[in-house]
């Protein structure tokens, strides 16, 4: 049997460079990891789910809000303890879990691309595939996504050793599985479908007909059960029908049955959320297909180049599959399923596209290595467009992130480095353009994008939004108050005030609500708004405790228009807020 490909198998100044990367990435990843309070209401969620199970000592039932949930597996809340037990309580350890994944990937993609192709699209793939925005925002949440996507990416990884060994090695087949387990423990379903739709339907396109006894699915299926079942029976041993209920109805039931409209919303995240790459991952798809050559090519007229295009597309198509290609066919393959898989299911969430990402990455990383080794000139490849278009959104956001801080008024020094960054972005893609040395441009682009988002993420926006429950929280956890808290029409600041603190805040979204909830003899807490206290209620046994800022959301009137060219009148646009207090009864 032989041993697993490492990193220890590589060209000592690939492996380097590779370390060196990794690491950067993980400082990136993590820096001022819990300066922003939660972005979605899931973190929330793992959150306090998980601290809820270091205090109570239960590891096994997830509670939140004094409420049983079951939305998914018992794994990623394992971790998020375990960082806890590890770094201590904080909004920061528990998204440590996501970036230890984020980083991981990058290693694995390596050994993935490099698998698929050679040790430049490894590399190539490395650089790109953590600066892809949404995996390196996904690597900054306490949510199950990120680590999804690794376990997804490495039975990919498992089933391409296993191909590629020519199904001979089942120890392969067996860690295919085991990957696929510990994904479904994270997150559920998805964890299995996208890996084995993807190897199911790229053997069935190559004409595997021996697929079944290839994958040794019987065993497969014993070694899932082995991972999957222990935790789910002890669910409905402890819970019986509340568990299956909710199981067979809100997981399964109503994702299935829905009523929302089709669309094409993933074909847009696919390119949305991976700018600029997506850019150079289209030159890859035109000129895998055949259509770039007839596009830039001046033999031809324009008429004849559009008709030829086609007899191309079907040509390039069918070469796809056929001996030889598959490396390239497993990657479209795994991103087919994905974009089929989440637009039947209607569910709209921009993260889910994650675990695609890796087949994006490794896709453009071939362009550029092909490029590379051809030494093509750009009026052949026309790899200089996406780069000008590249080098355009450098400029135009370095304007307008200088511009924005500008207006916005006394500024620390930290956040003018975002709009620097992205200004030297596009000067460095300048000279590369100048040098006529487009397929070099893959690292610098990488390292620009990484210490964009890395800034962007930890200075820009604590800075721009003030995140007001920080205030509230520090004084909470200072004073270690225990009385029952309570935000007042504040929408999400819920969620950010109960992750900072660890503790449950109830909304109240009525005037009732709000009198029931201060109509006792016990210590409460309220956050609310100037305004609703001084326009809805007349208690003058409150105290206020704390006062802070919350920014005013401005909608601009046409007629309003105007004062956008006025710096004076766009920076009180800009920095419009309202007092909140933080309050008690007596």
């Amino acid at each position: 049997m032989s041993s697993l490909p490492t990193l220890s198998s590589i060209k000592s100044n690939e492996k380097n460079i590779l370390y060196f990367w990794m690491v950067f990435c993980f400082l990136t990843l993590t820096y001022k990891l819990g300066e922003v309070p939660p972005y979605h209401a899931d973190e929330n969620f793992y959150v306090e789910s998980s601290l809820r199970m270091v205090e109570s000592g239960d590891y096994i039932t997830p509670v939140y809000h004094e409420k049983k949930r079951f939305a998914k597996p018992i794994l990623y809340y394992w971790m998020v303890v375990s960082s806890f037990k590890v770094f201590g309580v904080s909004l920061a350890s528990a998204r440590i879990p996501s970036a230890i994944f984020g980083t991981l990937s990058i290693g694995l993609i390596f050994l993935l691309g490099r698998k698929l192709f050679d040790s430049r699209v490894g590399l190539f793939s490395s650089f790109i595939l953590p600066t892809i925005y949404l995996h390196f925002q996904i690597s900054r949440w306490s949510t199950t996504d990120m680590a999804l996507s690794f376990f997804i990416l490495l039975a990919l990884y498992f089933f391409v050793l296993l191909h590629k060994t020519k199904f001979q090695k089942n120890t392969y087949a067996y860690l295919f599985y085991i990957s696929m387990g510990l994904g479904f423990m994270v997150k559920g379903p998805p964890a299995i479908l996208i890996p084995g739709l993807t190897t199911l339907g790229f053997l069935i396109a190559t004409k595997r007909r021996s697929w079944f006894a290839d994958l040794h699915i019987g065993k497969g299926l014993i070694i899932l059960s082995i991972i999957i079942l222990p935790w789910f029976t002890a669910m409905f041993w402890m819970h019986g029908e509340e568990f299956t209920n909710h199981i067979i109805g809100n997981e399964i039931k109503n994702r299935l049955a829905h009523n929302t409209p089709f669309s094409f919303y993933y074909v847009g995240v696919l390119f949305r959320y991976q700018l600029p790459w997506s850019l150079f991952f289209l030159f890859a798809v035109l000129k895998q297909f055949g259509f770039l050559g007839p596009i830039i090519s001046k033999d031809t007229g324009f008429i004849e180049r559009i008709k030829g295009l086609g007899k191309k597309f079907t040509k390039h198509a069918k070469l796809l599959f056929k001996e030889g290609n598959e490396s390239l066919a497993f990657c479209y393959t795994w991103i087919v399923v994905c974009l089929v898989l989440f637009i039947l299911l209607r569910v709209e969430h921009s993260r889910y596209m994650l675990p695609c990402f890796p087949a994006v990455s490794i896709l453009t990383a071939k362009m550029f290595a092909d490029a590379e080794e051809a030494s093509l000139k750009p009026r052949f490849t026309g790899l200089n467009f996406p780069i000008i278009f590249t080098v355009l959104i450098f400029l135009t956001l370095s304007i307008l992130t200088g511009l924005g801080i500008f207006i916005h008024g006394s500024s620390p020094s930290a956040v003018f480095i975002l709009p620097a960054i992205l200004l030297l972005g596009a000067l460095t893609l300048i000279w590369f353009v100048r040098l006529k040395s487009l397929e070099k441009v893959v690292f610098p682009m990488a390292l620009v994008l990484a210490l964009t988002f890395s800034s962007l993420s930890g200075d820009v926006l604590p800075f721009v939004n003030r995140y007001p429950m920080k205030k509230f929280a520090e004084h909470i956890n200072q004073e270690k108050i225990r009385g029952p808290i309570a935000i007042y029409k504040l929408g999400n600041h819920r969620a950010r005030l109960g992750v900072l603190t660890g503790r449950t805040v109830i909304t109240l979204h009525s005037l009732q609500q709000a009198k029931n909830f201060l109509r006792t003899n016990q210590k409460k807490y309220l956050v609310i708004k100037k305004t609703d206290w001084e326009n809805e209620f007349s208690n003058p046994e409150m105290e206020i405790i704390k006062t802070d800022q919350i920014r005013v959301k401005t909608r601009i009137k046409s007629t309003e228009i105007k004062n956008l060219f006025n710096i004076e009148k766009l920076r009180i646009l800009i920095n419009s807020t309202e007092t909140i207090y933080f309050m008690s009864n007596n």
